[in-house]
């Protein structure tokens, strides 16, 4: 038996060739992790940009979307703002109606809400307060209420003004 010498080109091409294989065999998910309070937005019309105070403070008009983690928002017009190491600090949304989704769990319906308007806290305490003509979903339970406020982590929910349903679980 006779060995040839090896290519190192040809291993190399092999190693390339494997690797690009495994990136297209992983998912979409797999190549773009995202971390922790990570987020988009997007508007169909104007977009400004400016500095208020120290905050970058960023204003989007026409059909709005801002995704959050789990944590998507729709409206009318969207006002952002961002503390001095760029990290998202306050979402204020309005619309006709102004929108709420948070993913449930696995098999769990999500977490829906509308109202006037929406303020939506990140941070370590991430809070969402509906104002005016405010309706929450949340397994079991659906308020109407003036005004709203629902604590993510803890899933607290309070309200003024308020008339609801429960269902059993």
């Amino acid at each position: 038996m006779t060995t040839q010498p090896r290519n190192p080109e040809q291993g190399f091409k092999a190693l390339a060739t494997l690797f690009a294989c495994l990136l297209l065999t992983a998912g979409p998910g797999t190549m773009a992790q995202e971390s922790p309070g990570a987020h988009e937005y997007r508007a169909d019309g104007e977009t400004t940009i400016e500095t208020i105070n120290g905050l970058r403070v960023i204003t989007l008009r026409e059909n709005v979307f801002v995704r959050q983690d789990d944590v998507e928002l729709t409206g009318d017009m969207a006002v952002l703002e961002y503390n001095a190491a760029n990290e998202l600090q306050q979402v204020q949304l309005t619309g006709e109606p102004a929108n709420f989704e948070q993913a449930g769990n696995a098999d769990a319906e999500p977490l829906t809400g509308h109202s006037e308007t929406i303020n939506y806290y990140a941070g370590a305490e991430a809070t969402v307060e509906f104002i005016g003509t405010a309706r929450f979903n949340q397994p079991g339970t659906t308020l109407a209420c003036e005004r709203i406020r629902y604590v993510i982590e803890s899933g607290a929910t309070t309200g003024q003004a308020c008339s609801g349903s429960l269902t059993p679980q």
